[in-house]
């Protein structure tokens, strides 16, 4: 009887194998990342788009609440922003103690990370840190946006420019008479 011989083959896979894969794998993963950066930061913008836009309903529904005038202001090239009463003892560092209508509500917020307002024109993202601590706002660093009246409207219609490097400008109205928010691309009217 014969025997036949039989080879024995190695299970596994080759160096060239993995070096291959892992190649292909450093591709495909490279040409995704600037994909999932850009859907990060539309989320990012999107998230601190809703945010003013709550703080928005926020002073508007203190204004009627109370039946006094309630200020939105920012800090322009930052992502910081604050609602409180329209009088003046209330953007001068702290909270006046003996205010004849009552102790007012005083929201000071900031935006995500990166995300800020940019001024009137400015198209150019904002670089740097874009959210200043909590209590380092100096009183004359606020920009008065719109001031939201007890009848439930605001002074005047307002526009803001928001800006996120690595992705384009996005600007929000807001409607005076009728509180309605709608976004458009910068340079349009």
């Amino acid at each position: 009887m014969r025997q036949r011989s039989v080879s024995k083959r190695r299970s596994g896979y080759t160096l060239l194998e993995m070096a291959l894969v892992t190649a292909l794998l450093v591709i495909v993963s490279s040409m995704s990342f600037p994909t999932v950066l850009g859907m990060y930061a539309r989320q990012r913008m999107d998230a601190g788009i809703d945010s003013v836009r709550a703080g928005w309903a926020e002073a508007r529904a203190q204004a009627v609440k109370e039946g006094r005038p309630y200020r939105f202001a920012v800090v322009t090239g930052k992502g910081n922003y604050r609602i409180a009463p329209d009088r003046d003892a209330y953007w001068s560092g702290s909270a006046p103690s003996d205010d004849p209508e009552g102790k007012g509500m005083i929201q000071e917020r900031a935006m995500p990370h990166g995300v800020a307002f940019a001024a009137p024109g400015d198209n150019n993202p904002v670089s740097g840190e874009t959210v200043l601590p909590a209590g380092q706002i100096s009183p004359d660093q606020w920009t008065m946006v719109t001031v939201f009246l007890p009848d439930g409207t605001a002074r005047e219609d307002v526009e803001i420019t928001f800006s996120l490097k690595g992705t384009g400008p996005r600007v929000v109205q807001l409607r005076a008479m009728t509180g309605v928010v709608t976004m458009k691309s910068p340079g349009t009217h």
